[in-house]
């Protein structure tokens, strides 16, 4: 008889990863579509991504040996009754016969990293949050994740923002040029490089879109610009200040997103501070999400601690 299958999802703003395994932790395939946001207008759209990554995951397998289904997405926390909906939705679309869990991004990134039950997650990408976990999947505590506009410090928007503003001081002469500066106003305004043209050219834009600067401010800092080392060592400070927040000692704190799941120097940096302001608390850092989530949809098939613990070393197995 076959163990048992199930498959992890992960439905982001950009596009959505499946991953089908079973309960030994064998993968069975991958699968990718667009992007499926849950609490946009086109749950249609969504819908159709989610179901196009699945069936690509699980390839000639039929829908009916599925057993159960996870699924990670931005926005779940602040909708519980249109997710539920929406995942009886999924469910009859997939064909699949087990249950369709829907939970939070951040529940998944958290799971990627460990099998502890307990913890926190900082996730730093275009925005950034830290969030204490309880029980593998409820969110006690929060710190930061309230948007461009109102907070999300240290994040690759506010690296951006901070980049796209030392170039407006500078053009105005206010501030040090150097290559950061340089990098900036050759991908804005090459060929109207005042105060107002950068100003013009990002108000046509949505604000997260200054997020494509976070690896130029990251580029520009390991070669040595001062400018951008000083923007970085403000993003260590106010993502080591999320993390303690809800960061509980001798508690796993999973690293999670962009800027923190590759060595950038924002990565590098916060990994030597939270060294020294939380020497007893385990940092790691996550896996692909996607993995996260398929093994919050297996784990269920394990029959003790030790194979639930085990699964999870091998699918978070890069």
């Amino acid at each position: 008889m076959h163990p048992p299958l199930f498959l992890g999802i992960d439905a982001g703003g950009t596009r959505t990863r499946a991953l089908c395994a079973d309960s030994t932790g064998a993968v069975v395939g991958f699968g990718e579509s667009g992007p499926a946001n849950m609490s946009g207008p086109d749950r249609d759209s969504a819908l159709r991504h989610l179901r196009e990554a699945a069936d690509a995951a699980r390839g000639p397998i039929g829908p009916q040996a599925i057993e159960a289904v996870c699924v990670g997405a931005a926005g779940v926390l602040s909708m519980p009754g249109p997710a539920e909906r929406f995942g009886a939705r999924l469910r009859t679309a997939l064909g699949v016969p087990g249950p369709v869990a829907f939970l939070g991004d951040a529940v998944t990134a958290f799971a990627a990293g460990t099998a502890e039950p307990d913890g926190a997650v900082l996730i730093a990408g275009t925005g950034a949050v830290a969030l204490e976990v309880r029980g593998h999947t409820e969110i006690a505590g929060r710190a930061d994740g309230y948007g461009w506009l109102l907070g999300d410090a240290g994040s690759g928007f506010w690296l951006g923002r901070e980049a796209v503003s030392a170039a407006l001081r500078h053009l105005d002469g206010q501030g040090p040029g150097g290559r950061m500066v340089r990098a900036v106003l050759d991908a804005i305004a090459p060929a109207n490089r005042t105060s107002g043209g950068v100003i013009a050219r990002c108000m046509a834009e949505a604000p997260a879109r200054l997020a494509r600067f976070a690896p130029t401010v990251c580029e520009a800092a390991e070669d040595g610009d001062g400018l951008a080392r000083e923007i970085v060592a403000r993003a260590i400070a106010h993502l080591a200040a999320t993390a303690e927040a809800v960061a509980e000692r001798g508690r796993p704190l999973v690293l999670a997103g962009s800027l923190l799941a590759e060595r950038t120097p924002v990565a590098r940096g916060l990994d030597e501070r939270l060294a020294e302001r939380l020497a007893d608390t385990p940092v790691l850092t996550a896996a692909e999400p996607v993995r996260g989530a398929a093994w919050l949809a297996g784990r269920v098939f394990a029959p003790h601690e030790a194979a639930r613990r085990e699964l999870h070393r091998r699918l978070t197995a890069a």
